[in-house]
């Protein structure tokens, strides 16, 4: 049976590496390169230089490694006003298989973006070591809650993730005065999945 354990800001189960505060400069860091990359496509949409279709996915490469992003609404993103944060890392175990349905779920995701107005934007990079980073800016509790609870969402939560991945760490943040500001993301709380080395899942608080 899964186990839910609530943690100190500074406390960690040395039996769950995933929980080790120690990792969070390290996300805060991915996190705000992740946002930068936001940042400068939203500056060459408002320079003229490029058009944002809303939905439309981007894809390339850095060093080979592959990196993505929906713009879901530029105009909602372009806005001076707080904005939420997800961040998510995850440690892959990885098959072909599961590597598979995690890559089918994402597009299924990306294509129901449509069907959660709140949803802003969603970027995915890939990492060495066969880790793996997303972040996504919405509008509130609510979009997020809405989101996750969704069929496809809950699919890769609770069925692919912990046969895909030996831990997950997911960060819920706040961005002041939006995308646009200088501001960096504000870590609230976060939410750890150990899944260890079979999928059995531990959640950690």
């Amino acid at each position: 049976m899964n186990t839910l354990v609530h943690l100190g800001p500074h406390e960690f189960r040395t039996t769950h590496p995933c929980s080790d505060p120690a990792l969070y400069e390290a996300d805060r860091q991915l996190l705000a390169y992740m946002l930068q990359d936001l940042r400068s496509l939203m500056r060459r949409m408002h320079a003229g230089e490029i058009t944002i279709a809303p939905y439309e996915t981007r894809t390339w490469s850095v060093h080979d490694l592959e990196r993505r992003m929906v713009i879901c609404d530029p105009t909602g993103l372009a806005e001076q006003r707080d904005v939420c944060i997800v961040g998510f890392f995850g440690e892959r175990r990885g098959t072909p298989d599961t590597q598979s349905r995690i890559n089918r779920l994402e597009r299924a995701l990306r294509t129901q973006f449509r069907d959660f107005p709140g949803v802003l934007s969603y970027s995915s990079i890939e990492l060495v070591d066969d880790y793996w980073a997303n972040l996504a800016v919405h509008t509130d509790d609510d979009d997020r809650e809405a989101w996750r609870d969704g069929r496809v969402h809950r699919e890769a939560a609770e069925d692919v993730s912990p046969e895909h991945y030996r831990s997950v760490r997911i960060h819920h943040g706040m961005l002041h005065d939006g995308v646009c500001s200088s501001n960096m993301i504000q870590l609230v709380r976060t939410k750890y999945w150990d899944y260890g080395e079979t999928p059995t899942g531990e959640p950690v608080w």
